[in-house]
This record gives C-alpha cells, structure tokens and sequence, in this order.
C-alpha cells in the first residue's frame, strides 16, 4: 500500500495539533483546573477535520480524548479514580467532536470537489476558443473567460458597467442590449449573433446564446453562456449567398434565352426551309435537287428538334417543380405508356412490371422519367429479338429503387457516365434520332428529387437503368406483390 505525501502531512496535522492542545491543557492545571477541560481539544479537532479531513478529524478525537483522559483528567498522570463527571464530559466531548469532525470532513470533501470541477473548468475555458460567461439573475456578468479579455485587450476593470457589451459594434449594441433585457425579463433563452470589434479595431461576427439555470422553485439563480467566432462561416455564408445570386440571374438570363430561342430561332430555320424548296422548283427538277432539299429539310428539323429539346430541358427547375407530395409511381408509369403507345405498338415492345410503392415526388416530372427511359428502351432495342422492358421496385425503410430493364443492344460500361451528359451521342447521328437530352433530363429531374441515377449494362447484353425516390411515409412493397410478369402493353 502507498501513502502519498499529502495523506501522510494530513495525519501528521492531527497528531501534532492535538500534542500541542493537551500539553498546553496539561501545563495550564494549576490555573484552570476543571474549567475548560477539552476546550483545546476541540480547537485541535475543528483544525484537524477542516485542513485534513475526516480521517484526521476522527484520529484528533481518538489522541485527545485518550490523552486528556491521562494528562488532563484529575487526577493526572493516571487512568484510575476519575470523577464520573469528568467522565461524562468526556464522553460528550468524544461524541460533539466525533460528529463535528464527520459532518466537517464530509464539508471539506464537498468543498474540494468543488474547488476541482471549478479548476477544471477553467482549464476546459482556458482551452475552448469560445467565450463562456455566467451572469446573476438580474443579468450582471460574474464570470467571463480569459478568451474574452486576450479578444477585447481589456482586464475586468476597463469593462465598465456594461461589461461585455462594451465590445459589441456600435451599430448592434442597443438591439443586443434590448434582446438581452428581454431574455432576463422573460426568463427565455437568449440568442443572437452580433460583432465583437478586437483590440486592434476588427469587428468579427459572433453567436451568442445564453441559457437560465432554474432552482426547484423554478426561479433564476444563474445565467450560463456562451459566444462563438463565427466570422469565418459568416464570410462564407455572405460569399454564397451572392455566387447564389448570381447564378439565379444567370439562370434567369439563360431560361429567357432559351424562350426566345423558341421563337426567334425557329422561325428563320421555316424560313430556311421554304425558301430552299421554292429555289429548287424553280430550277430543273432532278436527282440532284431533290438531294438537296431533302438534306436541307432533314438538317431543319433536326435543328427544330434540338432547340425543343433544350427548351424542354430548361424548363426542368426546382422551381417549376410541384410541392413534393405522396404519389403513386404506378400512376406516373401509366401516364407515360399511354403517351408511348404508338411507339410501343409500332415496335411490338412487351412492358412487364412489378408492384411499384408510393413516393414523394411530382408525378408531373417522374411520369417523364418513365417515357424518357422507354424512349431509350425502344430506340436501341435490338433487330433480331422481340422488344421486352421489365419495370420493378425495391425499397427499405426510407428509399425507392426503381430499375427499367430491357433486352437492346447494351453498352461497354466505360460509357456509364457520359450517356448522362448533355448532347452526348455514343452512335452515328443518323443511326438513332434523337437530340441527345433525354437521358441527361433524367438525371435532373432525380437529382431535383434528392435521388441519383446509375445504369448497368454490357455489350448485346441490354441496359438496366436505376433511379432511387424517397418513399412516401415509408410505405413498403406489398408482402404479396402481384405477379412480376404480368404484362402492361
């Protein structure tokens, strides 16, 4: 067993206080006499329990009780013939002091276990770059942490009587100071965010916030705060906010560019078109010219069918978006086979699908996810096997993954990236139409969901292509979901 060094200076306290007490007892006899017999005593024990604690305290009572029974007792000198009230003194003398010393040690442990929490939350506020500050119940600051004075470059008394509102800006001190007042009188939480100017004159932007610790009668005995730097993250917020300014009015510039790109640019592509017909009747009409017209013609409309495409494209934004609300994915597929079914019949296309949940979602816009991927589906579908598309749903406990899968020519899947970029085409212009934007619309309605989109796929193999929706109050699959191959078209 160790005994440290303090442990053996808190014994050795009591033995020496308590030597001193009974011999100076002892030595004043002749005077005294009966009077005050353990009055030195107890001196002895009040030193003993309050500087050492309770087991010195109780060891004081112990040495001076055996040796005013011996020393001071008379007659001294001897354990026998004691009067029988001396001896009743002290037995009241050792039960007084035995419980003094208890309820003493008990308040000095008390005591430095505060003393050590306090300490270690200096340390903790040394350490934190917050500013933590504690208040009375009427608001007056009592405790503010070094990180304020080494920030302000003021002690305590250059504070004055509005203490650390001192250092607010000049422009936010009277609202602080109000909100502040406020939170006092209504005893509410306290929050705001302001700016604190440096010692050198540099204003930063702060949090403060600041809460009320109750007793049980439920009234104030303290307010507990802290104000946190956020200078740095305010700067950035500021900086966003204008780059999200910006690009709005970009955004706004370019959806007004892509209306007039609507009209503007298509009516001279009519005209092109008109006018390119009517110069070749009146030349001979030959294999030549009617080349060229059909070129001429083609070249239009594909012009045509880009720019409807972009203009469709641009008006994808979250803010044409209907307010995301529970919606059946069944519905949003119906929808799309009824705008495709020409195209389905024509290509003699099999759609099989599964039991698809409710999501959270614009039907509007996943309805054109559906016919977008089918459209995908039957343009490369292969020419030696009937078309079949297969349409199902897995989810968990908050998300839907809807998977279209057909049977086509396939892709390598080092092209699984880029087939969702804009205007990306991975065959000859003339062997698919198309514009190139379907699939890139795609990905931004999902993304405009919180959802992605991912494709698997191999060469002659077909494609799969996945898009994830939250799910509508966690709604599930049916336990018993109908059968995975009934067929829609």
């Amino acid at each position: 067993m160790i005994i440290n060094r303090s442990t053996l200076v808190r014994y050795g306290l009591a033995v020496v206080s308590v030597a001193v007490a009974v011999g100076l007892r002892a030595s004043l006899n002749p005077l005294l006499h009966d009077r005050f017999l353990f009055g030195l005593a107890f001196c002895a024990v009040i030193a003993s329990s309050w500087f050492g604690g309770r087991g010195p305290g109780l060891l004081s009572v112990i040495l001076s009780a055996s040796a005013s029974l011996y020393f001071v007792l008379p007659p001294p000198f001897t354990l026998l013939n004691k009067p029988n009230l001396n001896l009743i003194q002290l037995g009241v003398f050792v039960f007084i002091a035995s419980l003094f010393a208890i309820l003493s040690g008990s308040l000095r442990k008390a005591n430095d276990t505060l003393q050590d929490r306090e300490a270690h939350l200096r340390v903790i506020a040394a350490a934190t770059p917050e500013i933590l500050f504690t208040a009375d119940p009427s608001g007056q600051i009592e405790i503010l942490s070094e990180r304020f004075f080494e920030f302000a470059g003021k002690d305590r008394t250059q504070l004055g009587p509005r203490g650390w509102l001192n250092v607010v800006h000049a422009d936010e001190t009277e609202a602080i100071a109000k909100a502040w007042s406020s939170s006092i009188t209504q005893q509410t939480e306290f929050h705001s965010t302001c700016r604190f100017v440096t010692k050198e004159g540099i204003a930063r932007w702060f949090q403060c916030r600041a809460v009320p610790m109750l007793d049980k009668h439920h009234r104030v005995i303290r307010w507990v705060g802290v104000c946190s730097d956020i200078h740095d993250h305010k700067i950035l917020e500021e900086a966003l906010a204008r780059q999200t300014a910006a690009l709005t009015r970009s955004n706004e510039d370019l959806q007004r560019f892509a209306f007039a790109a609507s009209h503007d640019l298509q009516e001279p592509l009519r005209m092109v078109s008109l006018f390119s017909e009517l110069l070749i009747r009146n030349q001979t009409r030959n294999q030549e010219s009617a080349y060229l017209v059909a070129q001429i013609t083609r070249g239009v409309q594909r012009m045509q069918e880009l720019i409807q495409s972009t203009l469709e494209f641009s008006r994808i934004r979250a803010e044409d978006m209907e307010p995301l609300s529970a919606m059946s994915l069944e519905d949003s597929l119906s929808d799309a086979l009824w705008s495709l079914q020409a195209a389905i019949d024509g290509s003699d296309a099999k759609i099989v699908s599964g039991p698809l949940p409710d999501v959270m979602g614009d039907s509007r816009m996943i309805s054109r996810v559906f016919q977008n991927l089918l459209q995908n589906a039957i343009k490369f579908r292969r020419k030696d096997q009937p078309l079949v598309i297969n349409i199902s749903a897995r989810s968990d406990e908050q998300t839907c993954v809807v998977s279209v899968s057909d049977n086509g020519i396939g892709l390598s899947m080092d092209y699984a990236e880029s087939v969702f970029e804009p205007f990306r085409r991975l065959h000859p212009k003339g062997g698919y139409p198309g514009s190139g934007l379907g699939l890139t619309s795609v990905k931004k309605v999902i993304e405009l969901h919180q959802g992605r989109v991912w494709l698997e796929s191999a060469p002659g193999q077909g494609s799969t292509f996945f898009f994830s929706l939250p799910l509508a109050h966690q709604a599930q699959l049916p336990d018993n979901p109908v059968n995975s191959n009934s067929a829609i078209a």
